[in-house]
């Protein structure tokens, strides 16, 4: 795969809270890091540093994020880190499962789509909303007019 199949980083994926939007854009330079290995040229010790270092920043993103979520105490938190052990186990099998570089690259291509693409603007935007909602104390009950 060319470094032009690369899954490139946008503002659209931010939500609005720094660290995490942070944290989003390293994730993306980490799976990225795969793109810029060449296939015949690689070795699987470069592969195994890239797979486990992606994993592991993923973990302490995770555990933070869920840190966040708890300290403004979001409501979909055990069902938001449902999908975060869901993402490291897909991640884990990627990790243990001998294949070619391009297969590897395939797969974390999927996993990092879910990963970096889906689970931001589809789930991660959901911590942001909840906090703008929770700030908003500009609630009006038009029911007494």
């Amino acid at each position: 795969m060319s470094s032009s199949q690369k899954i490139p980083w946008d503002d659209r994926y931010k939500i609005g809270i720094e660290t995490i939007d942070y944290q989003h854009k390293r994730l993306f330079e980490l799976v990225n890091k795969l793109y810029d290995l060449e296939d015949s040229k690689s070795t699987k010790e470069e592969l195994r540093v890239i797979l486990y270092e992606f994993k592991d920043y993923m973990l302490i993103h995770f555990q933070e994020e869920e840190e966040y979520m708890l300290s403004i105490k979001y409501t979909e938190l055990e069902e938001h880190k449902l999908l975060h052990k869901d993402i490291i186990d897909s991640l884990a099998q990627i990790v243990q499962t001998p294949a070619k570089l391009s297969i590897l690259k395939s797969k974390m291509r999927v996993v990092a789509k879910r990963v970096l693409v889906d689970h931001i603007m589809h789930e991660d935007t959901k911590i942001k909303i909840f906090e703008l909602e929770e700030d908003d104390d500009t609630f009006f009950d038009i029911t007494d007019l």
